[in-house]
């Protein structure tokens, strides 16, 4: 009896090891596609960010030709904005995508771009797939102006900062940076978390391959992770300004779907009631905007206020990429500067904010 059951189990490691012979090759290609699958999803989320930031650069652009003076109404901007896309997308100066032909066609003054590319298998062409053909499009507005008059034609932005340059952090990490790229980070805070994971962004980065937060690491002890950051602008003339950036939340309530609880300076009682009644994990994804005039220095704004001076927008929670537009008014030259500040609990969980840009008049 003991011969018997050790053949027995001899047989059954036999078996094992056939079944697991036959099955590899199938377990192997299945890592494999899964590896080129992954692949193709980067390549295509990078042209897309590329399209839309080229999208928007071109609305800009026709925006701006045809209010100058002998500008003709009629005009075809469709070459405009095809240079100014296709520039975006495959410039080497903005560290372009290779391979990726774009196409624009402007209709009733909405540009359609599309991206057409694809994305080389590493392993796919061992049963015949060599590469994963990908396609992006985008829509943008524009706005014609009166040629010399700059009649219905938006303001001039007068600064861009969407995280892409500065630094080298990779696709799919993260770095936390102190005093970044003309911003000025607060000390015994953790500093600005530049990120390119995008499963912490629902699985989007909406304008290149990265965004920020500011409820970030520390690498001292004593730290506190609810960063700010903030830049100056010299000079200002009197007059209307806009801010504009995009917000999301890293961590997401269900409860909340499709909800925008953010709330302007201006908003009504309302508006303010529901944003703070959103006490779900202590509004771990609060972010809080603050526009200031320098006299001799600054005053640093508390956390956790609500229309505190100088603020001018409050969120805490949506569930996909949103912009905030918010109308900001100079009342007397001078220098000022934008502050951004994480203000809910301090766990390493904040809110996203990418894209912002800072203009005369209103952003386009």
């Amino acid at each position: 009896m003991p011969g018997l059951f050790r053949s027995f189990l001899k047989d059954v490691r036999g078996v094992s090891a056939l079944m697991f012979g036959m099955s590899l090759p199938v377990i192997a290609l299945s890592v494999a596609g899964g590896i080129d699958f992954s692949q193709a999803a980067a390549r295509r989320q990078r042209i897309a960010s590329e399209v839309e930031i080229g999208c928007r650069e071109a609305a800009l652009k026709i925006n701006s030709q045809s209010q100058k003076t002998g500008a003709d109404p009629k005009k075809d901007y469709t070459s405009v904005a095809n240079t100014e896309i296709k520039s975006r997308v495959t410039g080497v100066s903005q560290s372009g995508v290779s391979g990726v032909t774009v196409t624009s066609t402007l209709a009733n003054n909405v540009i359609t771009a599309v991206a057409t590319a694809t994305s080389t298998n590493s392993f796919g062409g061992i049963v015949g797939y060599d590469t994963i053909a990908l396609r992006v499009e985008r829509r943008c507005d524009y706005v014609l102006g009166t040629p010399g008059g700059g009649g219905g034609s938006p303001g001039t932005v007068l600064f861009m900062e969407s995280f892409e340059t500065g630094h080298n952090v990779a696709s799919n990490s993260w770095t936390v940076l102190n005093n970044w790229n003309g911003w000025t980070t607060q000390s015994g805070k953790g500093g600005i978390e530049i990120n390119g994971i995008p499963e912490l962004a629902a699985n989007t980065i909406r304008f290149g391959n990265f965004f920020a937060e500011l409820d970030s690491h520390c690498y001292v002890t004593n730290c506190k992770t609810n960063s700010n950051m903030w830049r100056e602008f010299t000079n200002l003339e009197v007059g209307n300004y806009e801010l504009s950036y995009w917000y999301i939340s890293r961590v997401r309530n269900p409860d909340y779907a499709g909800q925008t609880l953010c709330a302007y300076k201006t908003d009504a009682t309302s508006v303010w009631t529901k944003l703070a009644a959103a006490k779900w994990e202590a509004q771990t994804n609060r972010i809080e905007v603050f526009f200031q005039k320098k006299s001799s220095s600054y005053t640093t704004p508390s956390k956790d206020v609500d229309k505190g001076t100088d603020q001018v927008d409050v969120c805490v929670h949506t569930d996909r990429w949103t912009e905030r537009k918010i109308p900001l008014k100079v009342t007397s030259k001078g220098t000022y500067r934008i502050f951004f500040q994480a203000a809910g609990r301090e766990d390493t969980y904040g809110g996203l904010i990418d894209y912002i840009r800072f203009c005369s008049s209103a952003c386009p």
